[in-house]
């Protein structure tokens, strides 16, 4: 049987934190032995994972550098055969404690693609992952950035989408209500500057003027995360609130907070948008889709494995509002059965995309080549590597 050590920063309720449990949770049921450790108290996924039989600790206190030095002696003080760290404080602290010699596995997990990490400072970080088995990632876009960071690491970083619980994350059952006529859009995300909240307002500004009789709503679901003014920075929303007031579409705009019930959100939705200027690969795209969701999104990073033009959705350009109101322009033209057809095809997209099995069989293939320490080429999941995620890379300076 093999050991599997879990290592992320805590179990809040974040993306990787999602993904994280729902893989222990996974390879747990499939005969590993996982234990997690982490180094933040935060208990919102420790109630899932001691359902399933998987004990949590957490290495508490100790500032930045004393920290690495209790977080090396409590890893190298377990008994396991492979860690898997997510993210990349955690990585790094593990890629330390494999430090002069370890006797396990070890394979570390990126989950950001952010533009002009493969120089300066994260380049630096990830000649490290040279200490490590495998590297995975949940795009390809990450994992192309990395291989240009440093090169050496080619062909030991794996590319794995994430897996969603397809179950939860499902079409609305029975008849579909009769509506009203308008358009509801969603958007579900932070309102950090590159999640381009002022763009998506030109564009909405756009829409208006060339079609005045469209009837239309774009609810945009989001909390304040810290900015360069420290946390919370509101500057962002604060302009795009002014330039709603300036074109005079407060009618078209709703802010509300955060909601748990994300599924219930998708599917009162008449689509998504994702207006964000860089993506690795975005959770609220691939949850719209499964849930039977046509999605609008940026023709960013991995975009064009997700979204398939005219098919699930559309694609644009997020730094022309113009691009942007073309795909809002085209969705509102299409008939009922024709969205309803889009949303059908997002939903066998996500079925095939983020299958758990194939997730979990992904992982485990991993982990076990670590744990016997071979240098095996592994295939990625997706394996088709999508030209928006080329792009990117060429494009980045």
């Amino acid at each position: 049987m093999m050991r599997l050590l879990c290592f992320i920063d805590y179990l809040g309720s974040g993306g990787a934190q999602r993904q994280l449990t729902f893989l222990a949770r996974h390879l747990k049921k499939s005969g590993v032995d996982v234990e997690v450790l982490t180094y933040h108290e935060s208990d919102f996924f420790i109630p899932v994972l001691a359902e399933a039989g998987i004990n949590v600790e957490t290495v508490r206190g100790g500032g930045r550098f004393t920290k690495v030095f209790s977080l090396r002696k409590s890893i190298r003080a377990r008994k396991f055969d492979v860690l898997l760290a997510f993210l990349n404080a955690p990585a790094l602290y593990a890629e330390i404690a494999a430090l002069p010699r370890r006797r396990w596995g070890l394979v570390v997990s990126e989950r950001l693609a952010v533009p002009g990490s493969s120089m300066g400072f994260a380049r630096f970080r990830r000649y490290l992952h040279g200490l490590a088995d495998y590297v995975t990632t949940n795009s390809h876009t990450n994992r192309l950035l990395i291989e240009k960071a440093v090169p050496g690491l080619t062909g030991k970083v794996v590319t794995i989408y994430n897996a969603l619980d397809l179950e939860y994350f499902s079409p609305l059952q029975g008849p579909v209500p009769a509506g009203d006529g308008r358009l509801r859009f969603v958007v579900l995300a932070s309102h950090q500057l590159k999640k381009n909240l002022l763009g998506l307002v030109e564009a909405a500004h756009q829409v208006v003027q060339a079609a005045p009789e469209l009837d239309f709503t774009i609810e945009w679901f989001g909390r304040f995360d810290a900015g360069k003014n420290g946390p919370g920075d509101t500057g962002p929303f604060e302009q795009a609130k002014r330039r709603i007031e300036t074109f005079r579409i407060q009618d078209r705009f709703i802010f509300s907070e955060p909601t748990s019930d994300v599924a219930a959100v998708y599917r009162r939705a008449d689509a998504l948008i994702l207006p964000s200027f860089y993506e690795g690969l975005p959770n609220v795209v691939c949850e719209a889709m499964a849930c039977g969701r046509p999605v609008l999104m940026s023709n960013v990073c991995d975009a064009e494995n997700l979204v398939r033009e005219g098919d699930n959705g559309f694609l644009f350009d997020p730094r022309d509002p113009a691009d942007m109101a073309r795909a809002i322009l085209r969705f509102a033209a299409l008939s009922g059965d024709d969205r309803k057809l889009m949303g059908e095809k997002s939903r066998k997209r996500a079925v095939i995309l983020f299958n758990p099995e194939r997730f979990a069989a992904h992982y485990r293939r991993v982990l076990e080549s670590a744990m016997r320490r071979e240098q095996t080429i592994i295939p990625h999941w997706c394996e088709s590597i999508p030209q928006s995620a080329i792009r990117m890379i060429e494009n980045e300076k």
